[in-house]
């Protein structure tokens, strides 16, 4: 196996989310779109082969490492949890199963933050994994086995717009029908788009995993109130799509906005103190508003500008 390196950014969601999880997307009485864009800060993997079917795993971010003379042995410790390096001992028994193969990983994005840094650690395992084994995947294929994985470690579901901004880059337009998942790449000036954002961690992880499952929950027994922030989410959401195709900046930055109230309405856990604190200073101070990252709760909030 030679030395393969793989390195992808993470997103923040512009509009959507929630939509994209299974099967959410393919009950509304239109498909679910979801937006979002990458941004740099990258998740890194190394991938390097070793001896006799030896695994090592190097987590250089979380200051993780363990060795497994074995597969099998790597195998048997997952059964019985599997430790902080559970992900990448995953990725590794579901793409290289022989062994022989030390995986290094880092991430810039901190744990929790809301811009679906797991997910994109994941993508890059598998891809690189996958390369450097020689049996190189479709960003598709690492797409849809990444989610499976995923699904298994969090034993919850799990959303398919986390996995195309590392993937494909740029910003993208995600919409879920019967059979599969729409790319579209809309055409936006990226560093436009960039100069009107700016990205704040509240230093306080969330855990989107409680959060969709309640929204789910609540979708699926009919709570008026999600239901209709649900809804209402997916009319902004095809709005801001077609404000990013036709290069309306101004438009787009309002709908940003809007998806981002009607979502605090949805759970009263999205917004912290912090996070409400955060969005009077900015409008205060002369900006549109706020949107939060991911399911909230924590994590990070987009400050979305009037202008440069």
């Amino acid at each position: 196996m030679r030395r393969t390196v793989g390195r992808v950014p993470v997103r923040i969601d512009l509009a959507g989310g929630t939509l994209d999880i299974w099967p959410v997307h393919l009950t509304l009485p239109q498909p679910g779109v979801t937006v979002n864009a990458a941004i740099d800060l990258p998740a890194e993997v190394t991938v390097e082969g070793l001896p006799s079917g030896a695994v090592e795993i190097r987590s250089l971010d979380r200051g993780e490492s363990v060795r497994y003379a074995s597969i099998g042995e790597l195998r048997t410790h997952l059964a019985t949890g599997g430790g902080a390096t559970k992900l990448l001992a995953r990725a590794i028994d579901a793409v290289v199963p022989e062994g022989g193969v030390r995986l290094t990983a880092s991430a810039t994005s901190p744990a929790g933050a809301g811009l679906g840094g797991s997910s994109a650690l994941l993508a890059c395992v598998v891809g690189t994994l996958a390369h450097a084994a020689g049996r190189p995947l479709e960003p598709e294929a690492v797409r849809r086995l990444s989610q499976d994985l995923e699904t298994w470690i969090i034993h919850g579901p799990t959303g398919y717009q986390d996995y195309y901004p590392p993937l494909l880059g740029g910003c993208l337009a995600l919409e879920g029908g019967f059979g599969g998942v729409s790319v579209e790449r809309l055409p936006v000036d990226l560093g436009a788009l960039s100069s009107r954002l700016r990205l704040v961690y509240t230093g306080a992880p969330h855990h989107s995993g409680i959060t969709n499952w309640g929204a789910m929950r609540a979708w699926f027994d009919g709570e008026a109130a999600t239901v209709s922030a649900l809804q209402e989410i997916a009319g902004l959401s095809r709005e801001l799509r077609a404000a990013l195709r036709r290069g309306d900046l101004d438009g787009a930055c309002e709908t940003i906005v809007a998806e981002g109230r009607v979502r605090l309405r949805m759970a009263p856990g999205i917004a912290t103190p912090a996070i409400e604190a955060l969005d009077a200073a900015v409008r205060a101070a002369g900006a549109l508003g706020t949107k939060v990252m991911g399911a909230g709760g924590g994590g990070c909030v987009l400050v979305i500008l009037r202008d440069e």
